[in-house]
């Protein structure tokens, strides 16, 4: 039997690193305003600690846009702003207990909705939509790559 879970998991993972507008999270969440919850995960899942210009970079936005994602994310306690200990200029921010839980749940939820997405386009078609949407998620990145070059 098909673990339509794994794969949804597998395919939100490919999502957020390939489709920098995050859409797929994003139909399912309407507390947070768009771009925080991308960015949020990120922090919880890859970067914690990670400075305003490492999330501009990942994301492809331009940095007053960052600030004002983590300004939000700060007035609703679910990240802190801490000078970097290596460079005072620089300023890292990490999640807090209250953002882990949120965007632990939110994206319990959205692997659980996949999952259903998934289970009804039955097996085949589950694994070869993940399969094109991995495709499509390495072809946007050297699209990208191509554009910056």
């Amino acid at each position: 039997m098909m673990n339509y879970e794994k794969y949804a998991a597998e395919l939100l993972e490919y999502r957020i690193a390939g489709d920098r507008s995050c859409r797929l999270i994003q139909n399912n969440i309407s507390e947070v305003s768009r771009g925080e919850l991308p960015v949020l995960l990120y922090l919880l899942e890859e970067r914690d600690g990670a400075c305003a210009g490492d999330i501009s970079e990942n994301f492809g936005v331009n940095t007053s846009r960052v600030a004002s994602i983590l300004n939000s994310l700060c007035k609703k306690g679910y990240v802190v702003r801490v000078p970097d200990p290596k460079d005072r200029r620089k300023i890292q921010v990490f999640v807090t207990e209250k953002g882990r839980t949120f965007a632990t749940e939110r994206r319990d939820e959205a692997v659980r909705n996949l999952s259903e997405l998934l289970r009804l386009l039955g097996e085949q078609d589950a694994l070869e939509h993940v399969r094109i949407m991995k495709r499509v998620a390495e072809l946007s990145e050297q699209v990208a790559e191509q554009n910056i070059s």
